[in-house]
């Protein structure tokens, strides 16, 4: 049969004494240590999914932002553009007007140097005349 003896007993509470002492210098600080790493790495993951929930939102806010500013820059654009082509053909308008105007000021000043001279060939041609006339005469 088993024997209880003095060294078993011994055994006994050697190991039992090992075990309370390494669970409470070991255990409990290692379990500690793992415990806390575990909440930090949750409390981590935590702020890192609402930092990218924020992005996201930033995100989402910037490109709303820059898409009405595509928006404005293309009606911009195609203002200055309508005002651009208005004035194009108000200028070319002005143009046209302004060189009919001299056309017709340059053809009634040519007419006028026309009759002019035709004045002065009819009375250049009355003188020689004259004096062809005298001289045959």
């Amino acid at each position: 049969m088993l024997e209880l003896n003095s060294s078993f007993l011994w055994i006994f509470f050697l190991l039992w004494f090992l075990y309370f002492a390494l669970d409470r210098f070991f255990f409990k600080p290692v379990g500690g240590i793992i415990d806390e790493r575990e909440a930090r790495a949750a409390a981590d993951a935590g702020r890192q999914e609402s930092m990218l929930g924020e992005i996201e939102s930033r995100t989402r806010s910037l490109e709303d932002q820059l898409g009405r500013a595509r928006q404005d820059a293309r009606r911009i654009r195609e203002e200055w553009q309508r005002n651009g082509e208005e004035t194009r053909a108000r200028v070319v308008a002005e143009a046209r007007e302004l060189s009919t105007r001299m056309v017709a000021e340059k053809l009634a000043q040519l007419d006028g140097e026309i009759v002019a001279a035709e004045r002065e060939l009819t009375s250049q041609v009355a003188v020689f005349s004259e004096k062809i006339r005298q001289a045959y005469l």
